[in-house]
């Protein structure tokens, strides 16, 4: 088996089964001799892109249906470091002066987000959101969820189309939707605040982006916009309140800015009362972002010392526990494609099909 091809035969296999060809159907349509396509439905001779090219040529597939989920071999969780993230920075300018200090944080090419720690470099003496040196963006595709640290303020156009100020502080939160125009400054003249700008795609994809493509946008339009969806702010700003209820966790989880228009994501911040070996394991992407010294985490059975500023991605379904007492971390769970639908869905699929659902190299039917 060619293990390393960008093409899979296991997937040629699938794709078969759907059609409802045996080989010596799908050969003959590809014009193949049987005992050769019988080699590359068992990984003998690799898939390459002629092969792949005439086959969504005669099939009704997709290119994208012959892709090898093997190719780029991944882990659980990936880890980037205070130092390595400092090595990223960048300052971008608006209107000819220093405006961000951009760094980049964790990113891993299975996960949803795009997040950077964002230093503001301009002061500005007013809280008004018309003062001279600010600089507006367009907004961009990517939801947004934001933690702040230090004095900064957050600008916005609000649904009445009317810029707004949100004046935050160290544990202060937004959600911010797709294409609102907004903008961050500092309150503090040397300028020392920053914001942790976790982006991430949600249901709006690129293959979401694709498909409008392919389709007639006119319609798609009217049959979104003449739909009865309720209306929503865009933006959601969220004070930070530290309220602890009495309860015997070793964990004080704080929940930070949320909006309906992601109802699925959630924003936290953990403190660690006391030290703990509770096990924690869901179905999202999870971002971590590191708040104290001398944290500790436990990935799987992989003891990890963190320092603050250290960031982590965790894939859906990988063990974790948050391990010292009287440290915090910055947690964004995002919905994978292992929504609670396709759980059930697997579910109902069985347990015993379950292995043949992942590695299914075999007709549908005994000759």
């Amino acid at each position: 088996m060619i293990t390393n091809n960008i093409f899979s035969s296991l997937r040629l296999r699938q794709i078969i089964n759907d059609l409802k060809r045996r080989p010596v159907d799908a050969s003959k349509d590809l014009s193949l001799n049987p005992k050769t396509f019988d080699k590359y439905l068992k990984g003998k001779i690799k898939i390459d892109e002629n092969f792949v090219r005439k086959a969504v040529k005669v099939w009704p597939v997709n290119i994208s249906d012959f892709i090898n989920p093997k190719y780029q071999k991944s882990t659980n969780y990936k880890v980037m470091r205070f130092k390595d993230s400092f090595k990223t920075k960048r300052v971008m300018k608006r209107g000819g002066k220093d405006y961000y200090e951009y760094r980049d944080t964790v990113m891993d090419r299975d996960a949803p987000f795009r997040p950077e720690w964002i230093r503001e470099l301009v002061y500005v003496k007013s809280n008004s959101p018309n003062e001279k040196d600010l600089k507006w963006n367009r907004g961009h595709l990517l939801h947004q969820l934001t933690y702040f640290v230090g004095e900064v303020n957050f600008y916005y156009i609000d649904k009445n189309k009317k810029k707004r100020t949100a004046v935050m502080n160290t544990g202060d939160s937004m959600y911010i939707a797709p294409y609102v125009p907004h903008t961050f400054a500092s309150r503090n003249r040397k300028c020392e605040g920053y914001i942790v700008a976790i982006t991430f795609s949600d249901k709006i994809t690129n293959e979401v982006q694709n498909e409008i493509l392919n389709f007639d946008k006119k319609k798609i339009k009217h049959v979104i916009f003449n739909r009865n969806f309720k209306g929503q702010n865009k933006v959601t700003v969220k004070k930070f309140e530290e309220k602890q209820k009495k309860t015997k966790s070793p964990l004080h989880i704080i929940e930070l800015a949320k909006n309906k228009i992601i109802k699925t994501a959630n924003f936290l911040q953990i403190n660690v009362k006391k030290n703990n070996n509770l096990n924690l394991i869901n179905n999202f992407h999870q971002y971590l972002y590191v708040l104290s010294n001398n944290f500790k985490l436990q990935i799987e059975k992989k003891n990890i010392n963190c320092k603050k500023g250290d960031t982590i991605y965790l894939k859906p379904f990988t063990n974790y526990k948050l391990k010292k007492k009287n440290t915090k971390i910055l947690v964004a769970q995002v919905e994978s494609i292992f929504n609670n639908e396709a759980l059930e869905q697997l579910f109902h699929i069985g347990e015993k099909n379950f292995s043949r659902l992942i590695k299914d190299n075999t007709q549908w039917f005994k000759q």
